[in-house]
């Protein structure tokens, strides 16, 4: 009864209040440090064992053995409840360690991640997941010499941030963390940040340094160092987040902005693919500056984002509808957030109430936080999502959870921004699509994949991948928009000169493939948290 009592009242702390990046585990279900399902195939975190072409950082060693048989989901869900979008903390608040003693040595993480196949697009990563479909997250190497950090991809906000090595926190402890005493192109500033996540927060100060990530590099970076860290963050692999929103930051600066004002890209494109664990090979990418054409099939469909939403930099465009073997939800026209940092869907209760009652021997159960949908577990009709009158099919193996002897929807009843009836879509939705994130036209894109290379994209719902989640979000009221000259820390950075297919876009149309665009795009790794 504590327990959900907690987890409710962080419901409503997030709600009501400005919000930071969201790691959300429902009652009973596994988090993947947990040893209770198979996970897929992967390697643990160990820089012996460091993927080909990455440099091999040194970190401080961990301080505490991850004991993945010690997670109460309960307790860990209500702990783990976080403001969607984070503000700014006043620099009294955030208190700093003393300075510790740093050993210095290799540091074997006991994280097993599925590591990504190597993009061939130019300006390309690979997306890491851990999990499976939990969250999704690229190797980026910052400083002088280079450390190696996973940092997670999140649309939802625009906060950057890594754990640093003086980070004495228990979450620190088990994740490789940044040693700004060893790069010689650190600079620290005067500024501290912190943001909250639910019952705990991230604080630390504000530095720049040199950051590359595929074939890329950013000299002079604004982000956060945290030196405290909460513990929701033991149950994640990576290291910090990389925030992709077009908001505002509370951590020195807005990402997209410096590869705008950088000149880093000649458009402010990204195209993301996530892979789905069940379906065999990592080909998870996401491609900085346009799309890669192989990664998807047929035309990309945009949706303009709203004014409301442009001048607060969200990632938010309007969904026709949502359907079930041909039967709508009765909501229509409604603001849907795309969140690569939140694995499931979140919508209004009244919403699912109408979609579920199509699906065949469905029932709920309303636990006073948010409404979960049990259904056949043998069922194999996908979900249908309409954006700019195109529609795209969820497929079983991400709508539907196996949770011991039955099976609950991964859509879950609660509203995200209450009394506005929207919804926040999250990767049991990207998965089943490629995804355009253009900030120079302030449109989203969608693509149907194209086959992955283990087993085609659309499995059955007895593949069934584990999903957890994470929410993420901007409701900023001050934004720096991608482009803009206000306040950015300032710096030089290299490219490549060879770039990916530029993603020509037009608000709510589509644009075909022809014999540029021939090909296919591939969902990938990246899910559940920050």
């Amino acid at each position: 009864m504590l327990g959900a009592a907690a987890l409710f009242l962080q419901l409503t702390l997030w709600a009501a209040a400005v919000h930071a990046f969201f790691p959300f585990i429902p009652d009973g279900h596994c988090a993947p440090d947990e040893d209770c399902h198979a996970h897929s195939p992967g390697f643990k975190r160990s820089h012996a064992e460091a993927p080909k072409g990455i440099t091999v950082p040194v970190h401080h060693v961990p301080t505490t053995t991850h004991d993945p048989t010690k997670t109460d989901p309960v307790a860990v869900a209500a702990s783990r409840i976080a403001r969607k979008f984070a503000r700014p903390q006043p620099p009294a608040s955030v208190t700093l360690p003393a300075p510790v003693p740093v050993r210095l040595e290799k540091r074997d993480n006991a994280y097993d991640v599925s590591e990504p196949i190597e993009p061939t697009e130019p300006n390309s990563a690979g997306i890491f997941q851990y999990g499976p479909d939990y969250s999704y997250f690229i190797q980026v190497q910052v400083g002088t010499p280079s450390q190696s950090m996973f940092m997670l991809l999140d649309t939802g906000a625009a906060n950057t941030w890594m754990m640093g090595a003086k980070c004495q926190s228990a979450a620190c402890g088990l994740h490789d963390t940044f040693d700004e005493s060893a790069s010689t192109t650190w600079r620290k500033t005067a500024d501290f940040f912190g943001i909250q996540y639910g019952s705990g927060n991230v604080s630390g100060f504000v530095g720049t340094d040199t950051a590359s990530f595929a074939g890329l590099t950013i000299r002079e970076l604004t982000f956060g160092l945290a030196s405290h860290v909460n513990d929701s963050f033991k149950h994640f692999a990576f290291d910090g987040i990389l925030g992709l929103g077009m908001g505002d930051s509370v951590t020195g600066g807005n990402f997209l902005s410096h590869l705008k004002n950088n000149k880093i890209l000649d458009s402010l494109v990204l195209g993301i693919s996530l892979n789905r664990g069940s379906d065999g090979v990592n080909d998870g990418q996401i491609t900085f500056g346009g799309v890669d054409p192989a990664k998807f099939t047929g035309e990309i469909t945009y949706s303009d984002i709203a004014p409301p939403q442009r001048a607060k930099g969200e990632w938010a465009i309007t969904m026709d509808g949502a359907s079930y073997d041909g039967k709508g939800a009765g909501s229509t026209n409604v603001l849907a957030y795309i969140d690569t940092g939140t694995s499931f869907i979140f919508a209004p209760p009244a919403d699912l109430d109408e979609l579920f009652k199509h699906v065949p021997g469905s029932s709920s159960y309303d636990n006073k936080r948010y409404r979960e949908y049990q259904v056949p577990c043998n069922t194999t009709t996908p979900i249908v999502l309409t954006f700019a009158g195109e529609s795209y099919e969820i497929s079983p193996a991400d709508w539907i959870l196996p949770k011991g002897d039955k099976c609950v929807g991964n859509l879950y009843g609660w509203e995200v921004r209450p009394g506005t009836g929207s919804w926040l879509l999250g990767d049991t939705f990207l998965k089943n699509v490629y995804s355009v994130y253009d900030a120079d036209k302030k449109r989203i894109g969608f693509a149907r994949k194209a086959e992955t290379l283990g087993k085609p994209t659309s499995s059955s719902s007895s593949e069934s991948s584990h999903p957890t989640s994470t929410l993420a979000g901007d409701d900023s009221t001050h934004p720096v928009m991608p482009g803009s000259t206000s306040g950015e820390a300032s710096g030089t950075a290299q490219a490549t000169t060879a770039g990916p297919a530029a993603a020509q876009v037009n608000s709510g149309s589509r644009m075909g493939p022809g014999l540029l665009y021939a090909g296919a795009w591939c969902v990938a790794a990246l899910a559940a948290t920050l």
